[in-house]
């Protein structure tokens, strides 16, 4: 068991919670957090790891709980001891890891350049990580991507020979490319570091289908009904604070953020919101009302008109990152929001955050576990405003697209960005809600559009669409291997659960119903439209995962999440560890 395990399990036998913990050991909540998920480890010989163990004790002593489910006695020395052992078993698994790098590095003459394309690790890095001088977080990734390396570049006669030499196992057994990646993992990947990317690889599966599912329920209208968006009155009254102001501590810090929203939003400035923080999250989260105060903020300046252009610090533990996205999407469909992200690793523990605006600028530093010492400085000098909107311009130059966001205002570009997608190379596979349209014959869609008595204007931009998506998919299918994965629902359930199609490529948002007959009809032509074109593949699920969304996968270049209604909306992600994340989401797939 694990250091991140073991520290769950103590914690779940004594019902201690993270901020029960954290107040009690001096170690802040985001620590602790990190703790939790893997993401960090203290030290086996720290002073915080004897500190955790002297408080688990403790909180043991306090609440009679004397021994462990497995008779072991719930003891000071116990709780080290164990602590302890788990973290040095890492180490040497580490170590184990490494050696088995530099004999394949070795034997194989590695191409370092090439590791860094494949692996996405700066050369640099992977010399100081040969060295000793830097540690992987994440082994089982690396091995994963050294293995994919290994069958796609050494695939000849002599190279399986000296892998098999290496190895020392019979070449046969690394005879096809399964087998040859397979047997390379293996070998390259400690053993209890298989078991524990599994895990780890199931509880991330299990917040991207959380994110997913609320990317699917999710309704822009019901969400402006709720907050009463539409009838949000933007305050007007200006805020006069000094040119100057500094703010000490979290409580402080989180009215420094307030104020400086609300000199934005009641200034005359149209000019775009710039936001860039890599501040702990729970830190600064752990307030409700500071939470809902801030998003009547961020609503206050989208209502106004403001554009936001969003750098998101993806150096935080999986889960509390796939929370931020999440309570990112209802800003993300307003359409007024660039997210980006920095490609390069920044440290955990000197943390930053700049917001500018046309009228004020923010900015805060704080170093890990010590949000108290914390410090942020709000300015509306026009000098210092100058060289903070300076700042913010090579920030953004710095910065990659985490997404790109298409609405109806951006169909152009979006049909421009589609067009050169078309023509590009790779394996793609899409999860669908119902049967593409541009496997359906010209019959079938005006018996459809007849049934549902679309109007001959709305008529006219479907034919258009489906003749269009009719083409780019012959274009698609010259260049990439293609599996569409389809909903279809049993007849029984299908009142229920009626199947649209999809429209969302031309931004039409009217649901268009199949019914039950004319959606087998479809399914049936999308079956003959596989055996014709030998690249491309269907699959079916007799149950709808989503009924709101549909996901294409470009493997290893971009997740595309489109939203077919409320509103029809279309999210392109690149960034690489949320496209392997989304890349290896599953769905059951029932033959």
């Amino acid at each position: 068991m694990n250091f991140r395990e073991l520290l769950n399990r103590y914690m779940q036998q004594l019902d201690c919670t993270a901020k029960e913990l954290s107040e009690r050991s001096g170690i802040s909540a985001s620590v602790i957090s990190r703790y939790r998920s893997g993401e960090r480890e203290p030290q086996p010989d720290s002073d915080t790891l004897a500190t955790l163990a002297s408080v688990l004790a403790a909180i043991a002593s306090e609440k009679d709980a004397s021994q462990f489910e497995d008779g072991n006695a719930f003891t000071e020395d116990f709780i080290l001891s164990t602590l302890k052992d788990a973290l040095l078993s890492k180490t040497r698994t580490y170590a184990a890891f490494l050696q088995r790098f530099h004999l394949l590095y070795d034997k194989l003459h590695l191409n370092m350049k090439e590791l860094s394309s494949v692996t996405n690790f700066d050369t640099s890095f992977l010399y100081r990580m040969k060295s000793g001088e830097r540690k992987l977080s994440d082994i089982p990734s690396f091995c994963d991507k050294v293995a994919r390396y290994l069958v796609n570049t050494f695939s000849d006669e002599e190279s399986k020979e000296q892998v098999s030499s290496l190895l020392g196992i019979p070449p046969d057994d690394i005879a096809d490319s399964d087998s040859y990646y397979a047997v390379v993992f293996q070998w390259l990947t400690p053993d209890d570091t298989v078991t524990e990317h599994a895990s780890a690889s199931k509880e991330s599966s299990s917040s991207v289908s959380q994110f997913l599912t609320k990317m699917d329920s999710f309704d822009l209208e019901d969400f402006i009904r709720v907050i009463h968006f539409d009838k949000l009155k933007v305050p007007t009254l200006p805020l006069h604070l000094p040119s100057t102001k500094n703010y000490y501590g979290i409580e402080k810090m989180r009215g420094g953020e307030l104020d400086f929203f609300k000199m934005t939003v009641t200034s005359k400035t149209a000019e775009p919101v710039f936001m860039c923080s890599d501040m702990p999250m729970l830190d600064m989260a752990e307030s409700n009302d500071f939470n809902k105060k801030w998003m009547f903020a961020i609503a206050c300046a989208i209502k106004k008109g403001l554009h936001l252009n969003m750098v998101h610090s993806l150096n935080r533990p999986w889960e509390e990152l796939m929370l931020g996205l999440e309570a990112w999407i209802p800003i993300y469909m307003t359409g007024q929001v660039s997210p980006y992200y920095l490609p390069k690793q920044v440290t955990s523990v000197y943390h930053h955050l700049n917001y500018v605006s046309g009228v004020a600028a923010l900015c805060g530093e704080s170093i890990e576990g010590a949000p108290l010492d914390g410090k942020y400085t709000l300015t509306n000098n026009k000098e210092e405003l100058a060289y903070f909107q300076r700042k913010a311009k090579h920030i953004l130059s710095h910065a990659k697209p985490l997404m790109e966001i298409y609405d109806v205002s951006r169909s152009g570009e979006y049909q421009e960005f589609l067009q050169k997608d078309a023509s590009t190379k790779g394996k793609r596979q899409n999860l669908l809600s119902a049967p593409p349209i541009y496997t359906m014959s010209e019959a079938l869609l005006e018996e459809i559009l007849n049934t549902n008595s679309v109007t001959d204007s709305d008529a006219k931009i479907l034919r258009n669409y489906w003749r269009s998506e009719v083409n780019r998919m012959e274009q698609k299918l010259k260049n990439s291997v293609i599996t569409d994965k389809i909903a279809l629902p049993l007849e029984s359930n299908y009142q229920n659960h009626p199947m649209h199609i999809s429209a969302s490529g031309c931004f039409y948002h009217t649901p268009i119903t199949y019914t039950y007959r004319q959606a087998k009809k479809h399914w049936e032509e999308t079956q003959a439209y596989a055996k014709k074109h030998e690249a491309y593949e269907v699959q079916i699920n007799e149950q709808s995962v989503f009924t709101n969304i549909q996901i294409e996968v470009m493997e290893n270049q971009y997740v595309m999440i489109s939203k077919l209604q409320s509103p029809s909306i279309h999210f392109v992600i690149r960034h690489p560890k949320l496209v392997h994340a989304l890349e290896n989401f599953t769905v059951p797939v029932v033959e």
